[in-house]
């Protein structure tokens, strides 16, 4: 079987890069495959042939190795994990995952897993931008040399996140924005693409996350920073934000909101409320592709199995759904601008997320 290492870097830098048909299905598709067999229970780990059940054995002693020489965990914490570790490589799926991205060889892929399965959200998402803690629990961008560095310039689902953030950073820059809010910030993973030193920024996430002294070491950055450990809708509760923001921003929030329930509907009103006359509210939707597949199927994402996520077969279906939310709710506190919907297209996995934005006119 071929690795991620397999495939060359292209000197150019660029971020956007093509894989074959070939290496999409060792990529991904063959991964996701073996997955959802599993969790159906079509393979078990017993009904496979010898081979593999020796490859599990090898990886798994491979990663108890890898904590043993390079983490700082102590031997009861070692424990725990490799019983984590040896439960999910059960899954052939997972398995050929880490052979393939060659897992134990990096920190970065080891605490990313870790971090997913103990649903640390906001930790899970800062490795999305080659920035996260190594097994020393140092926190630190990703080196260039590491696999994980390797896999992110190609994963469709990286490039999504790192494209979103930096078109906020963006779109402040270009529209001198000075008050912005965040919904669902996390890590506020926007801070590593050059946020502006006079923005006021406001953060609802009622999720962990790491200290503010850790994301901003610079006290005069820590200082332009209010961070409410609480869920979007609480936003409501700050009389003081009303009508005061230039921004508000939803990214990768949209999944875990059920229109069935107006969710996403409130969490629009929410930032219309915020927003000053005039102000602009950007927000995304997720749209089914295969490395999007492969890391629901094979990585175990954590999400609420009652509450299925909400993601859209194709663009079109999201910009529609898109449109229909907006109607439902314009004119009840503003008149609502939709902007041209922005596509979020990662080669060769295609379009990854669509991007709105609405701007707020009051009446």
């Amino acid at each position: 079987m071929s690795t991620a290492w397999d495939i060359p870097l292209l000197e150019n830098g660029e971020e956007r890069q093509h894989l074959s048909a070939s290496m999409v299905y060792e990529w991904a598709i063959k991964q996701k495959a073996l997955s959802k067999a599993f969790t159906s229970g079509c393979i078990k780990m017993a009904s496979l042939d010898d081979t593999t059940r020796d490859s599990y054995k090898i990886m798994v002693m491979k990663v108890h190795d890898t904590l043993r020489k390079r983490s700082n965990l102590t031997e009861a914490e070692i424990k725990r994990r490799m019983v984590e570790v040896s439960e999910h490589l059960e899954d052939p799926g997972l398995l050929e995952n880490f052979y393939y991205f060659d897992v134990p060889s990096s920190d970065f892929m080891l605490m990313f897993y870790f971090a997913v399965w103990d649903r640390r959200i906001a930790e899970v998402m800062g490795y999305l931008h080659n920035y996260g803690k190594d097994l020393m629990g140092v926190t630190r961008m990703v080196p260039k040399d590491d696999i994980w560095y390797q896999m992110s310039r190609y994963e469709g689902m990286n490039i999504n996140e790192r494209k979103k953030a930096m078109s906020v950073v963006d779109f402040i820059e270009k529209n001198n924005v000075r008050f912005a809010t965040s919904f669902g910030g996390g890590n506020i993973p926007e801070r590593l693409y050059g946020l502006p030193e006079d923005l006021i920024l406001t953060v609802f996430d009622d999720g962990p996350i790491s200290s503010l002294e850790e994301l901003f070491p610079e006290q005069s950055k820590r200082e332009r920073v209010v961070y409410y450990r609480e869920s979007l809708v609480q936003s409501l509760q700050h009389t003081e934000l009303k009508g005061t923001q230039d921004l508000v921003y939803m990214h990768g929030v949209s999944m875990y909101l059920d229109e069935s329930r107006s969710e996403m509907s409130n969490a629009i009103l929410c930032g219309l409320t915020l927003l000053r006359d005039g102000g602009y509210m950007k927000y995304d939707y997720l749209v089914w592709n295969d490395s999007m597949r492969r890391v629901v199927a094979t990585q175990n994402w954590p999400y609420d199995p009652r509450h299925p996520m909400t993601v859209f077969n194709n663009a079109l279906e999201a910009i529609e759904t898109g449109r229909e939310t907006i109607g439902r709710i314009d004119g009840k506190l503003a008149y609502i601008e939709l902007l041209d919907p922005v596509l979020t297209l990662v080669e060769p996995w295609g379009v990854t997320s669509v991007r709105f934005t609405i701007k707020k006119h009051t009446f």
